[in-house]
């Protein structure tokens, strides 16, 4: 079985590239890096976000849960927005216990959360760096590899390796969390049996390349009613055909107990093209992209 693992080092593609000073930058970030649209597909309406990595402008946080002195996952991020202003979007990430407690192995900034590894359902391994890049490990086929460990790990047949993933991720101050996998190059990986039958509204985060061969995250929101394969398919696809995507994984980001989503528009207003059913400060965690 192939073994593979798709990481995201965010780091700059073309040398010829001059950063922008973040005080050239009025509001919360350039429209170079970031287009939100909305289009229509084989009659289905998808809204997207397209962030592009060009430069390291582009990254990634992620809140999994309160912190010890209980300071809530909402009140943390007005804390961290602070020192990071120029936010393009926050949303819920993946799911919760009774809307409350993080379901799977969870790694808040090198705190563990929940160390009980799913490996049955929860197939997607997220691993958000505190350089703000991303990488996914597909659970099932094992074959993590980190910086620092000389062997490859596989969590869920080795306690050994599961360990001493955990204390990397203390040490790295690492975020950790699972999901599911639903798409890895280009082809579905949920089964259409044992995925949720649930009819609901479906938003997904997507990354690969672009038609252009360059390195993009992409927020793809469906409103009609769907079960999670069949939004899978149909989003795959339309990522596929529609923006010539080359996609490299998609995860799932939770629309159900915490649907939250907020975007902005360069200039930092809120922009509704894509809204979540509860406020943020309803979120029980936290994705968030942010431009530097």
């Amino acid at each position: 079985m192939k073994i593979w693992i798709a990481v995201l080092t965010f780091s700059a593609f073309l040398s010829s590239f001059v950063p922008l000073n973040r005080s050239a930058v009025s509001g919360c970030y350039s429209s170079d890096f970031v287009d939100i649209t909305t289009v229509k597909h084989q009659n289905e309406t998808y809204s997207m976000v397209v962030m592009r990595r060009d430069g390291d402008r582009v990254k990634a946080k992620y809140f999994a849960a309160k912190d010890y002195n209980g300071s809530t996952v909402y009140n943390r991020y007005l804390t961290w927005k602070n020192n990071n202003p120029g936010v393009i979007l926050l949303s819920s990430g993946t799911y919760t216990d009774n809307y409350d407690n993080a379901q799977g192995l969870t790694i808040d900034n090198g705190v563990v959360v929940n160390e009980s590894l799913i490996c049955d359902k929860m197939d997607a391994l997220v691993i958000v760096y505190a350089s703000g890049g991303i990488a996914v490990s597909d659970l099932r086929v094992g074959g993590l590899s980190v910086s620092g460990i000389p062997r490859k790990l596989n969590l869920c047949s080795s306690s050994t390796d599961l360990d001493d993933f955990i204390e990397w991720a203390k040490e790295e101050g690492a975020t950790v969390f699972q999901t599911h996998l639903l798409a890895y190059k280009n082809e579905v990986k949920v089964k259409r049996a044992t995925s949720s039958k649930t009819v609901r509204e479906r938003r997904f985060l997507a990354v690969g390349k672009d038609e252009s061969g360059k390195y993009v995250h992409v927020i793809v929101h469906n409103p009609d009613q769907t079960t999670l394969y069949d939004g899978t398919e149909k989003v795959l696809r339309f990522l596929r055909e529609f923006k010539d995507m080359d996609v490299t994984f998609m995860i799932n980001l939770d629309t159900g107990a915490q649907d939250v989503f907020e975007l902005h528009n360069p200039d930092c207003s809120v922009n509704s093209t894509i809204k979540g059913q509860k406020p943020p400060s309803a979120a029980v965690n936290i994705l968030a992209y942010y431009f530097k």
